[in-house]
């Protein structure tokens, strides 16, 4: 009987495992030595001066934001197709966000629409790059310099991921990876922040550990919370980082095969990557005619698939909150994005059999 496809799995084993234990026998759980060199490892597979280690990358959205600098009432452009928490992170930092219309072939915000919606008060945008696409970083820096803001890369999801062979999450002032426990790599819970200003750096490294660079110490110089890491996390992602490659690897191998099996299908699209970059694949994902049909027949055949996150401008949770700016445009992208929008089976731990089963179904639903 063929078994459940999940649509992300982690890939996790007997080396993380072995590293949990080793932090076991420490006695000391919280954040200590196992999260200092997963810091040092990030760093280095970045090629970043600076990283710092977060309870998740909500958290880390949020200090990125407060170590910028930005004021009260500040504007922020970030696009409209993505997760809440880039949202609510920004109001959790007392901005206002500007919702902005994004781009179809690869979900990276639409810097034509983004000029109409500048102000005065617009003092940084955001960077997503969704499902591990790149966005288009270049017309990015240059729209940032021209209007003078800062940038907040949001990796999240695209952790591996390159734009002329620079990390995606280095390229802006500050950024920074999700390691939740469907991402490519993870800890369970966890983030981390990068960036090549010390400044930037210390100041959100005082902002998750109560206000003070060090622990032991109970003079704190500013308001700061508690977003620290714990080194049972850590030793996940030292596990996670030394079987990397090979999960790029596979993931590059699934994309390219749904890619080759449902490329001539017309009722199915992919996305279009940046031409400078490697993308994660993250996700596989496909704009497909008639989805809810599809993604009801495929888990009947025991396929797990998921759709596009839900337009922000839609969310319960923002409609009304005078915070959350030009809701009433009408986002028609966002919207065929989201009504057609499907994330393939993504595991690293897929096997060529689950793959042919996976796009033969497919096939045979559009025939």
């Amino acid at each position: 009987m063929q078994k459940f496809i999940r649509q992300i799995q982690p890939d996790i084993g007997k080396e993380e495992q072995s590293f949990v234990k080793k932090v076991i026998k420490t006695t000391f759980l919280t954040e200590n030595i196992f999260s200092k060199r997963f810091e040092e490892q990030i760093k280095k597979r970045v090629n970043a001066k600076y990283a710092i280690v977060l309870n998740n990358w909500t958290s880390g959205l949020y200090c990125c934001a407060k170590a910028l600098d930005l004021k009260r009432n500040d504007e922020v452009l970030v696009p409209n197709l993505t997760f809440a928490s880039c949202v609510s992170s920004m109001l959790l930092a007392n901005l206002r966000v500007v919702l902005c219309e994004i781009n179809e072939d690869n979900y990276s915000i639409n810097l034509d629409l983004a000029k109409k919606l500048i102000t005065k008060k617009t003092k940084a945008i955001m960077i997503v790059h969704l499902f591990g696409e790149c966005s288009n970083i270049d017309e990015v820096k240059s729209f940032a310099r021209k209007y003078k803001l800062k940038i907040i890369e949001d990796a999240a999801q695209a952790f591996g991921g390159t734009y002329k062979n620079k990390a995606l999450g280095t390229l802006g002032d500050v950024g920074g990876y999700s390691f939740y426990g469907n991402k490519s790599i993870t800890t369970g819970e966890g983030g981390i922040a990068v960036t090549n200003s010390k400044s930037i750096a210390e100041k959100i490294r005082k902002l998750k550990n109560y206000g003070r660079m060090n622990k032991g110490t109970y003079k704190h110089s500013s308001v700061g919370y508690n977003f620290k890491f714990t080194d049972l996390n850590a030793a996940i992602g030292l596990a996670q980082l030394k079987k990397f490659s090979k999960i790029l690897v596979k993931k590059k191998f699934i994309d390219n095969f749904y890619r080759k099996k449902l490329g001539h299908i017309k009722q199915i699209q992919f996305s279009t990557p940046n031409q400078f970059s490697k993308p994660v694949y993250w996700f596989t994902t496909i704009r497909a005619k008639r989805k809810d049909g599809l993604s009801k027949y495929l888990f009947k055949k025991g396929i797990e698939v998921r759709e596009f996150f839900f337009p922000m401008h839609l969310q319960e949770a923002f409609k009304k909150n005078s915070n959350v700016l030009n809701k009433r445009y009408n986002f028609k992208t966002s919207i065929k994005l989201y009504k057609t929008g499907l994330c393939l089976p993504s595991s690293p731990n897929l096997s060529l059999k689950e793959l042919n089963y996976v796009t033969n179904l497919i096939i045979k639903f559009y025939k």
